[in-house]
């Protein structure tokens, strides 16, 4: 697609994405996302670095996702998770993109995932999280 206003600009949609969206409709009438209530952050070296020389507690990790914020009353709250945790693994498989989180989840709405994090200290924790759906009317 190509917009008219800006020259030269477009962008595009991977089918993959675009074959997702119209199985929902098929099957729903409308696209259904899973929902944790989770921010996060991808951690690279350099953040990584600059969290370490803010707060010695910081997990010694070399990837994974940050947890800075996690919504009151989620599916994420009642899991268990805090703000500072680093998500190391997702339904068993080693994680360093919110992206790969979210191709694990699908559209896996109802079906306990488990989660591995590392909190300050380094202490390993698991957690058993349950996506809902995410609001339609967002």
């Amino acid at each position: 697609m190509k917009v008219a206003a800006a020259d030269g600009l477009s962008f595009s949609i991977p089918i993959d994405s675009v074959s997702k969206i119209i199985e929902h409709f098929k099957k729903s009438g409308r696209v259904i996302r899973p929902w944790l209530g989770l921010k996060m952050l991808d951690l690279n070296e350099l953040i990584i670095s600059q969290l370490k020389e803010r707060d010695a507690k910081f997990p010694e990790v070399e990837k994974g996702i940050l947890v800075p914020m996690v919504t009151p009353g989620s599916p994420a709250d009642r899991a268990g998770f805090h703000p500072g945790d680093v998500v190391i693994e997702f339904d068993g498989k080693p994680v360093q993109s919110i992206k790969e989180i979210v191709e694990i989840m699908d559209d896996r709405i109802g079906k306990p995932l488990n989660v591995v994090v590392k909190r300050a200290n380094n202490e390993v924790v698991k957690l058993t999280v349950i996506p809902e759906e995410a609001n339609p009317d967002m």
